[in-house]
This record gives structure tokens, C-alpha cells and sequence, in this order.
């Protein structure tokens, strides 16, 4: 997402039907409607209005010097094209327009660069009046700021998000598009906190049980940001299993240390009833059994249809674990 501010200025010319006339003749007024998509995030819809030539019927896209139009096609009331950037900000898109009438059209125009795809939308309606090539001289330049404003709120909410995203620690992915090296630091900082350790661990053993996701993008988000961050996820693993051992740090213990949950699930565990568990290890046997055990899509679906307070979704999960564990838990 870095290449936005290039994106937004492109796009914003993008938002006349027609290529901007350099002369004199009288125009044609039109109002122009966009709006856009990217990462997640949308942009209101924003209004301008400019002027074309009339009957001009040339690409809707004025470009930079690297950049260039091609494939073109006409058909009845659709026009489309390609777009190719070259260089440091590299781009490829696509656009499709309709023309309604001779006085309306909806377009859509698609563009990638470095795997992120931002998605313009178009409406164009014309107006009453006559225009001259100085109005649409200084129509063009109100275009070209409010593409400098959108592009300033856009980098603004990029910025607000790499912040909590960095903080939450939620995994690496989101770091494509931050510029402020500080929300890389603090993401590794956030992903070293136990809890946040023991959370993407989770899910890394989850989406990886099954050998169809575990090469998938982001199925491994643990050591996708240790890869990140330039760390050992074993041995930060070790570092946080002797710190959650100082701290009784059970929920830890139970499915990220193996060596100090198993002695634990045999002094605590095994060969007792759910109940008769003291009420202190309760959660981490279940914890324990259910990190050793295969819950299959089966048993998960039924969870998720079957609602359930949070102490028998606790020793649902201690249940589902006795198979696992080889008897380490008696009926």
C-alpha cells in the first residue's frame, strides 16, 4: 500500500469520462463521482466537476510518462483498456466503463501493485452549461488537490491502522504496508508477550493440523513473525516457558511447555474425574488434553452449532482429550 499517494493521483485524473481537452473549444460540464476500496479500508465517495471536449472518446485516464494504455476495445455502449507502470512503482490495471447515455456513465477500474489491489468506482453525469479550456485548466488542478487530500486521509488511516495492528500483534502481514519502522518494533515486542506467543501458537497448530493449509499464507503467523522480528520462535518459546514456570503461568505451561505440562498433568491429571480435579488445574488439564488431541472439522462444527457455557465448553474440551492422551485421564 505504499504506492497509495501514486495510485490516488492516477486515479483521481481517472475520474474524467474522457481525457482532459487542452484547448479552448467549449466543453461539455460533467460531475464526476468516485470512490475507493483498499486493504479493508473505504474511502467516501468524493465529487468534483470538470469539463471535457465534446464528443472526445479517448481512454478516461490521463498517466504518467512511465505508464501506458493498451489493449482499448469498444463495443456498443462498453469501453475498456489496460494500464501497465513500469519503474519504481509498478502497477497493472484494468477498467471497464458504461455508457448509459450520452449524458451518464458508470465505470470501474482495477489496480495491483506489489500484491494489494485498490478498486475505484465511477459515475459520471452531465451537466447544463458550456465550459472553456481555462475552466477545465482549473478544474483539472481541483481534481489533482483533491487526489493530495484523499491521499494525505488515506495515508493517515494506513497509519492508524499499522498502530493497532502493531499492537495487537496479531500477525506480520499488515507490516507490507506500514512506512513507520516503529510499528515493526513495537509488533515484535507485542508478539513476544505470553499471551500473544500462546495465541498465535494456537493457531498455527490449528490451521496447520491439515496438511491442505499448512502452506497457505498465513497458517503459520508464530513463525511467520518470528521470520519477521529475526527470532528463534523455540527459543523465545524456552525464554517464556521459565517466566510463565516463575509466574504459575498455567494456561501457558498447558500447550506451549511439554516438559512442565506433562509433570503437571500426571501429579494433577491423571486418573481423576473432571470434578475431582482441583478447580485450580481444571482449566489446564482441559487446556493440556485438548493441545495432545486431533480435533477433527467434525467436532468443531458441532461446537460451534451447539452453543455451550464456558464450563461445558471446558470439559468438552477435557473429554475430547482422553483418547489423545492414552488414558492419562480415568472415566
Amino acid at each position: 500500500m505504499k504506492n497509495v499517494p501514486k495510485l490516488l493521483l492516477l486515479t483521481a485524473c481517472a475520474a474524467t469520462s474522457l481525457a482532459l481537452a487542452q484547448s479552448t473549444v467549449p466543453g461539455e460540464k460533467w460531475k464526476i463521482t468516485s470512490s475507493m476500496q483498499m486493504a479493508g479500508m473505504s474511502m467516501p465517495g468524493q465529487s468534483s466537476e470538470i469539463c471535457k471536449e465534446p464528443g472526445q472518446d479517448a481512454a478516461p485516464i490521463r498517466t504518467d510518462d512511465n505508464c501506458q494504455i493498451y489493449d482499448m476495445k469498444r463495443s456498443g455502449n462498453e469501453q475498456s483498456f489496460k494500464m501497465r507502470c513500469t519503474g519504481k512503482d509498478a502497477v497493472e490495471g484494468t477498467a471497464r466503463f458504461t455508457y448509459l447515455g450520452p449524458d451518464h456513465y458508470q465505470g470501474k477500474m482495477e489496480m495491483t501493485t506489489q500484491g494489494e489491489t485498490m478498486v475505484m468506482n465511477y459515475e459520471g453525469k452531465k451537466l447544463a452549461g458550456t465550459c472553456d479550456g481555462r475552466e477545465m485548466n482549473l478544474q483539472a488542478k481541483k481534481m489533482i488537490a483533491e487526489g493530495e487530500r484523499q491521499q494525505k486521509v488515506a495515508e493517515q488511516q494506513t497509519a492508524e491502522y499499522c498502530r493497532k495492528e502493531a499492537a495487537a500483534g496479531n500477525g506480520p502481514g499488515f507490516l507490507t504496508m506500514c512506512k513507520d519502522p516503529a510499528d515493526k518494533r513495537t509488533f515484535c515486542e507485542a508478539v513476544r508477550k505470553p499471551e500473544n506467543f500462546k495465541r498465535l501458537s494456537d493457531q498455527e497448530r490449528k490451521t496447520t493440523r491439515y496438511a491442505a493449509n499448512s502452506n497457505m499464507p498465513g497458517a503459520r503467523p508464530l513463525t511467520e513473525s518470528a521470520t519477521a522480528c529475526g527470532f528463534s520462535a523455540e527459543k523465545e518459546r524456552e525464554g517464556l516457558c521459565q517466566l510463565a514456570d516463575r509466574n504459575g503461568n498455567l494456561d501457558f505451561i498447558a500447550t506451549e511447555c511439554p516438559t512442565q505440562a506433562a509433570g503437571i498433568a500426571a501429579a494433577q491429571c491423571a486418573g481423576r474425574r473432571y470434578t475431582a480435579i482441583a478447580e485450580r488445574y481444571r482449566n489446564f488439564c482441559s487446556e493440556f488434553a485438548s493441545a495432545q488431541g486431533d480435533d477433527g472439522a467434525q467436532d468443531q462444527q458441532q461446537a460451534q452449532d451447539q452453543p455451550q457455557t464456558p464450563g461445558e465448553k471446558t470439559k468438552g474440551l477435557f473429554n475430547k482429550g482422553k483418547k489423545a492422551l492414552g488414558g492419562l485421564f480415568s472415566n
